[in-house]
């Protein structure tokens, strides 16, 4: 009793006789005066919060008013800052869950549910924003277990108020964005947000996620370590949650960045659009501008500051997805079915849920379950979020039981498998996804016929608004599908459908529209009977034709491209011989084409084009025209060879279809023209493009775009053959009217401008054409951004009129940053990048430093004879250069070897 406390003795007594359980108070007493620090020594605390809550939950307590809760004293708060308040809470919850599996390992299931659901509120509604404690909820107690009772001790620890709880403070709950203090930010806690980043574009929450946390809390921990776990890919099959694991992450941890962005990543080639958008609210870039310019512009940007979230989601190419990531302190989360994720990203690998966040995911979902039949529909389920989630919606929207739910279960279940139809979509998904159809079908057909529809767009978002365009003019729309087309007249009667599919757990709905998962989807569309399938197909591509863009070459509908791009793929256009699909395929793929998506839009045009030409012949229009978005991908790609040859082919059946002075004949042949100069064909080129422009003036007038770009190509062909007066006045008449049609900053008008400094150099009017180039430069940064290749061609025309004119220096420091950025963009090989590298060894090699000269020449001509051929004449002029390095490096026999091959290619 040295201490000057008391323990009463009525209390002690009932105590010990174990007729009443101890007080936190009674027990931090007790403790002192048994001669133990309570500060230092906490495993007391331990050992009663374990004790109480098993007392609490097992029901023993109900009759005894005064058994305490877990409660977090407030002068941890005040006195030992925030970061202890944090571990406090972290601790509450790691004990809590322990107690919890440590129970079901032995049956106790029933606690061991109402234990972990304890858990999962107290993390999700615990911490404080901003690091504080809420203003004007001083004194009140977390109320996690009960409701606070006195106890009559006479004197408790210094600091604490006797008989008292004021010195406790309740947790609010966590409003639906999540942030975090900055002690819990290091530990990976949750956190109640003090409101959404100003940069921000995120799925919706979910408000019934439950669990992850141990996924979680490492997820925030590693990105915070900084180095390469910045990027962090979350790896596992589909259905387990990544992706709204990835969705929770960036809403719990909002404030803590300044800019969060999700990118729909399936196909890579149509993240730049995605990008670019991010650089528009970024102030970076402009709504119409290139994707090629604006992405590089945007990453750089992002390298250069922190506190930034990139969500990619469902990339399934870790290559493709590498030429995206910015780099620098901002953090990444990859979501991917896939592997081989290692060499790009730190791998998290998510699984199914443990047994207990199922039970408690199910509860949270249908509050009517108890322990043991969650428990036994987790485990029919396998534990797999997504069945979990769509299971519990159809309890609740039908009033199944949870017998009736499995019998049904593995009745349909057989029958999936039976037929050999569940694909690349776990078993259990699959049958509690055909219950709900089956259900849906019985009792909302137009919910149903809703599903079926979207189940063949892509799994982006589909704009409700988007159904009304299922108006038949046929007649022959019934089922499902009829009903759809009849409720479309009201669209409450739509709205009211998609709640319910919403309901069922079959789609997640937001002000975007709704999103099937992909796994749904597959799932819907095997079990469309045989015979509705191509119908049901066929009025989803109807939809798609109704959502035309327009002209692709306009950048005012370049947004409404973009959100129908991934939805015209998904619906397979090479398949269908709808007219007015192919009309939108065609477009959709010059579209990929302007924003400089050269890949995609060649395994679109491939698979197009190679689909088309078998079914509807060569000459068929559509076939002719995906033939000519074919050709100028390869072109862009610098597959000159390949390209010829879909453009002889194809300009052969339009002359012959259409007639000579058709403009698609014209815009072959123009194409073909270029590809003619690129192969190094010079004459071809000219006697083609002078044929072309001089029908494009007669058919479209003097004028036109078209004719003028036919003028502009044909003055660079002049240029190639020494005929340099001829290609100056053309180009000037041609800049001229570029201007007066297009404006000073148009990019044909740049590229005008381009060309025509060059005639400028070639005449020896090199102060002209350095002032034209750097005007033009300057112009082309402005417009399209430093990496755009429009950009990087002037740049690479400058250095050169500076080289011509003997100033190396300058030429050098150019030529240095030109050659990285071409092949960052465009790769070593492409012949864009090869003339950069041939600039810059020549330029070495009059700046005295040879062996760099020599390494990269020789590079050069092996890429160049690799790529264009031995006689081409750009590998020509890098043989011919590399003569010189020879020479003056006195390596005469290398030098005679090369001279000899020059000889016999140019004779």
């Amino acid at each position: 009793m040295r201490l000057g406390r008391s323990l009463p003795r009525a209390t002690l007594g009932e105590v010990l006789a174990g007729r009443r359980f101890p007080s936190k108070a009674f027990l931090l007493t007790f403790v002192e005066l048994c001669g133990i620090d309570p500060a230092r020594d906490r495993r007391w605390e331990k050992a009663w919060n374990r004790l109480v809550v098993i007392y609490k939950f097992s029901g023993a307590a109900e009759a005894e008013s005064e058994v305490e809760p877990v409660l977090l004293p407030e002068e941890t708060i005040t006195s030992q800052g925030t970061d202890d308040w944090a571990r406090a809470v972290r601790e509450a919850v790691e004990e809590l869950r322990t107690i919890g599996e440590e129970l079901a390992q032995i049956g106790r299931r029933d606690l061991a549910g109402r234990i972990v659901s304890t858990s999962l509120s107290l993390q999700n509604g615990a911490l404080t924003a901003g690091g504080r404690p809420v203003a004007g909820d001083r004194g009140k107690p977390i109320e996690l277990l009960g409701d606070v009772a006195g106890e009559d001790v006479a004197d408790t620890a210094p600091g604490h108020d006797s008989g008292s709880s004021s010195g406790l403070r309740r947790l609010p709950r966590q409003s639906a964005g999540g942030s975090e203090t900055p002690g819990a930010a290091e530990s990976g806690e949750v956190i109640e947000e003090g409101g959404l980043p100003a940069i921000w574009r995120m799925e919706p929450r979910n408000p019934d996620f439950t669990g992850r946390d141990a996924v979680l809390v490492s997820l925030r921990r590693r990105l915070q370590s900084g180095g390469a776990a910045v990027v962090q890919a979350l790896r596992g099959l589909g259905g387990v949650g990544k992706t709204q694991i990835a969705i929770e992450y960036a809403h719990r941890f909002a404030t803590a960045y300044d800019v969060v962005w999700w990118i729909s990543a399936e196909d890579s080639s149509l993240i730049g659009e995605q990008l670019l958008t991010l650089g528009v609210e970024l102030g970076l870039v402009k709504h119409g501008d290139d994707v090629s310019a604006a992405a590089p512009v945007v990453k750089a940007h992002l390298r250069g500051r922190e506190r930034w979230l990139l969500v990619f989601d469902n990339a399934e190419d870790s290559a493709g997805l590498r030429e995206w990531l910015p780099g620098g302190p901002g953090h990444v989360i990859i979501t991917s079915r896939a592997s081989g994720w290692e060499h790009l990203a730190a791998v998290v690998s998510v699984d199914v849920m443990a047994r207990v966040e199922a039970v408690a995911l199910l509860r949270n979902h249908h509050s009517d379950l108890d322990e043991d039949e969650a428990e036994e529909l987790a485990h029919a389920l396998g534990d797999l979020p997504l069945a979990l989630a769509q299971a519990a919606g159809f309890l609740a929207e039908t009033a199944t039981s949870v017998n009736e739910y499995l019998h049904l279960l593995a009745d349909h279940s057989g029958a999936v498998l039976s037929e050999g139809r569940t694909g690349d979509y776990p078993r259990p998904l699959a049958a509690a996804v055909e219950l709900s159809t089956t259900q849906l079908a019985a009792t909302d057909p137009v919910a149903l016929g809703i599903l079926r529809v979207c189940a063949f767009f892509a799994p982006d978002a589909i704009p409700v608004r988007w159904l009304s365009n299922i108006r038949s003019q046929r007649g022959d729309l019934d089922g499902e599908l009829g009903a759809l087309a009849t409720a479309v007249e009201s669209p409450v009667a739509v709205r009211r459908s998609v709640g319910i599919i919403n309901r069922f757990g079959l789609a997640t709905v937001s002000r975007d529209g709704l999103r099937l998962h992909r796994l749904v989807q597959s799932i819907i569309r095997h079990q469309i009977p045989a015979d509705r399938v191509d119908l049901v197909q066929k009025c989803a591509r109807e939809i798609l034709v109704s959502l035309d863009p327009g002209d692709p070459e306009d950048p005012s509908v370049w947004p409404q491209w973009a959100a129908v791009i991934p939805h015209l793929m998904a619906l397979d256009p090479a398949t269908a011989d709808d007219q007015n699909l192919k009309r939108i395929a065609c477009a959709g793929t010059w579209y990929l084409i302007e924003q400089g998506a050269s890949e995609t839009s060649r395994r679109l045009a491939e698979d197009l084009y190679r689909s088309w030409h078998a079914t509807a012949g060569p000459t068929d229009f559509y076939t002719m025209w995906i033939g000519r978005c074919l050709a100028r991908a390869l072109r862009e790609q610098g597959r000159y060879e390949k390209a010829r040859k879909i453009y002889d082919d194809t300009l052969l059946f339009s002359r012959r279809e259409l007639g000579d002075d058709h403009p698609d004949t014209l815009r072959l042949a123009h194409g073909c023209a270029i590809n003619l100069r690129m192969l190094g064909r010079y004459y071809e080129a000219r006697d083609l493009q002078k044929d072309t422009l001089g029908r494009y003036r007669t058919t479209l007038g003097v004028d036109h775009p078209h004719t003028l770009h036919s003028a502009n190509h044909l003055a660079v062909d002049l240029s190639e053959i020494g005929e340099f007066d001829r290609a100056r006045e053309l180009h000037e008449q041609t800049l001229s009217q570029y201007r007066r049609v297009l404006g000073e900053d148009h990019p044909d008008t740049l590229r005008s401008a381009n060309n025509l400094a060059v005639d400028m150099r070639n005449l020896g009017q090199h102060e002209q054409a350095r002032r034209l180039q750097e005007d033009t430069l300057a112009r082309r940064r402005r417009v399209l951004g430093e990496d755009h290749p429009y950009t990087l061609y002037s740049a690479n025309s400058l250095s050169e009129t500076l080289y011509i004119s003997g100033r190396y220096e300058s030429a050098w420091q150019m030529q240095e940053d030109i050659l990285g950025r071409y092949v960052r963009l465009l790769g070593e090989g492409h012949p864009d990048s090869l003339r950069a590298a041939r600039n810059l060894a020549e330029t070495l090699h009059q700046l005295g430093h040879d062996d760099r000269a020599r390494e990269l020449q020789e590079n050069t001509l092996t890429r160049y004879r690799s790529v264009l051929g031995d006689g081409h004449p750009e590998t020509l002029r890098t043989a011919a250069h590399l003569v010189k390095i020879f020479t003056a490096l006195g390596l005469h026999d290398e030098a005679r070897e090369i001279s000899a091959r020059l000889l016999e290619r140019t004779n």
